[in-house]
């Protein structure tokens, strides 16, 4: 019970898991699971990232825009990992604060670092680091603000849970994702103010959950008065929300 699947309200997981069939891609090599994350899926212990070398990020981050246009140059940094390095491991001996993440955020569905509040609050309220839910559920996130910026409506956590619930799972059908590669985003100093708070405290878990509850859908009485009338708004439009933006 330690990755998440996002799932749609009245979805089921299996139905899920068809969806994402079409994603597999082939794995990266494999290595003996590491010692003190018993508690995680088999994969990720075992998987290392396909950038292994500096010049292989670096080409990644020319091509990609990694950080959003308010980050200030050289306050958040694209690190390489280390070897024995996987995307479910805490900070370790580290001096500085980061977090993974999966590459196709970025080449595919246009993410930047920082993500936007409501996001780093979703990933608050499930307690789950970035790489630690599905990229389809980064996509219907995606998607999701996509649809209230066309509407004319403001993205909140609140609402975007009202139509989704979240499942840990020890399901190996989207470990291949792996495959497509993972880094780690660190934190310099002058760099907190976009990932902590005021308090000095992360907008969003750097690290995986050990145990993230399951959670269903936020019943329509917990939204705001606002939140509930744009949620009247969404009723209006079509049922379907794309996978992809």
């Amino acid at each position: 019970m330690l990755r998440v699947l996002l799932l749609r309200a009245g979805d089921s997981e299996s139905h899920h898991c068809r969806i994402l069939a079409s994603h597999i891609l082939p794995s990266v090599s494999v290595t003996t699971p590491l010692q003190g994350y018993e508690w995680a899926p088999y994969e990720p212990p075992t998987h290392a990232t396909r950038f292994r070398w500096g010049n292989d990020l670096g080409d990644l981050v020319e091509r990609t825009k990694v950080f959003g246009d308010e980050v200030e140059d050289g306050f958040l940094r694209v690190k390489v990992w280390a070897n024995n390095e996987r995307v479910c491991h805490g900070k370790e001996g580290a001096k500085l604060d980061f977090f993974y993440v999966y590459a196709c955020l970025f080449h595919d569905l246009g993410l930047t670092v920082s993500f936007a509040d409501w996001q780093m609050a979703v990933l608050r309220e499930i307690r789950c680091a970035p790489t630690q839910i599905h990229p389809n559920a980064w996509a219907s996130m995606q998607a999701f603000d996509v649809l209230y910026r066309a509407a004319g409506l403001t993205a909140t956590m609140s609402l975007f849970l009202h139509f989704y619930k979240t499942l840990p799972t020890t399901s190996k059908g989207w470990v291949s994702f792996l495959g497509t590669g993972f880094f780690k985003v660190s934190i310099p100093r002058r760099g907190r103010k976009y990932i902590f708070d005021e308090e000095d405290r992360p907008k969003f878990p750097l690290y995986w959950t050990a145990l993230p509850p399951p959670a269903d859908p936020w019943a329509e009485d917990r939204l705001t008065p606002a939140e509930q009338v744009n949620l009247a708004v969404l009723k209006t439009l079509p049922d379907k929300i794309p996978l992809r933006p």
